[in-house]
């Protein structure tokens, strides 16, 4: 299920743009072979705890919603590369489809662009629900709004996830409602939609979001849960996520990364950060498999710590007697 709008897919951050360069130059580097062999590493997922503890959470918003005379909504912050946006998909993954040819529509997933208003939360919202939009002014956000509403409804909205939800928040060049500690158009609607069609809300975004109870009171009062993912640390769970993705990895052989000092290397080379391990680790893959063998060696990672992080970095490579 594909949770993010693409007609907001131009407001990237800096991981998603990276992703999108690294993407091209593998293409361009590795043979067709490499690239069948080790781009499924991508694809590898591990559950770890605080994972799944944003993921019972969504679950909770998603079963609550509309059944009591409260608000259900959840506010998920935390670094980019944490894994902020596959709870989701996690979470929707494991709903039950009832229709094999139809989308669902009581989870939908939009993305929020750079100071995103309540015109783009409608336009966003409809979009996913298939309506055609013809004409978008300010004179017809009002009808837009109560179609919006009357959608929901209709297909009985449980959850709208909202990622890169931090560029909702007021700024200086946004127009804010009636008075700067109540938000923003967007805030006020999603407030709205919450109270008119008791849909639960999942707000996605940097730590920027820790500014919502001071200047989006209104909208911060209904998120009553607060979840964050961060970088791992160098501990027992680090341990156990690299030891699980590596395992997942089918058709090669990373045992190299737990031996003695490797798991502190592969701790300080991707600063415990989720996405850059797996940009790392599927480097490596494509190494490998470009030799045509299975086993990982240092020389693998040397050579992907030169393809990720470029000649010029700072950071020195640890896998420097390999480079």
């Amino acid at each position: 299920m594909k949770m993010v709008d693409p007609a907001a897919d131009v407001d990237l951050n800096e991981y998603e743009m990276e992703d999108r360069r690294t993407l091209k130059r593998r293409y361009t580097t590795y043979s067709s072979e490499a690239l069948r062999a080790a781009l499924p590493i991508d694809e590898v997922f591990v559950a770890h705890p605080a994972f799944m503890n944003a993921v019972n959470a969504v679950s909770r918003v998603y079963e609550l919603a509309g059944k009591t005379g409260m608000s259900q909504g959840i506010c998920l912050e935390g670094p980019f590369g944490t894994g902020k946006t596959s709870v989701l998909k996690y979470f929707a993954a494991s709903l039950p489809q009832d229709d094999l040819f139809a989308p669902r529509h009581d989870v939908i997933g939009i993305r929020a662009k750079r100071n995103a208003s309540a015109g783009h939360i409608v336009n966003s919202v409809l979009r996913k629900h298939g309506y055609p939009m013809r004409r978008t002014g300010d004179e017809t956000l009002e009808p837009r709004i109560n179609v919006t509403k009357e959608a929901i409804r209709h297909k009985q909205g449980r959850l709208l996830w909202i990622d890169e939800a931090s560029n909702i928040l007021g700024s200086a060049s946004r127009r804010m409602t009636s008075h700067p500690k109540e938000g923003t158009s967007a805030t006020d609607l999603i407030c709205e939609l919450m109270e008119e069609t008791g849909i639960g809300i999942a707000l996605v975004g940097s730590e920027r979001l820790t500014e919502l109870e001071e200047t989006e009171s209104a909208l911060s009062s209904r998120l009553t849960v607060h979840e964050r993912l961060d970088n791992f640390e160098l501990d027992e769970t680090f341990v156990a996520f690299t030891t699980t993705f590596l395992k997942q990895c089918k058709g090669f052989d990373f045992s190299f990364f737990l031996l003695g000092e490797q798991m502190k290397n592969l701790h300080r080379v991707t600063r415990g950060n989720a996405r850059t391990f797996k940009r790392f680790i599927t480097e490596c893959g494509l190494c490998v498999a470009q030799r045509g063998a299975r086993v990982s060696i240092e020389a693998d990672a040397a050579k992907a710590f030169r393809a990720i992080f470029g000649s010029t970095t700072s950071m020195p490579c640890p896998y420097a007697s390999a480079a």
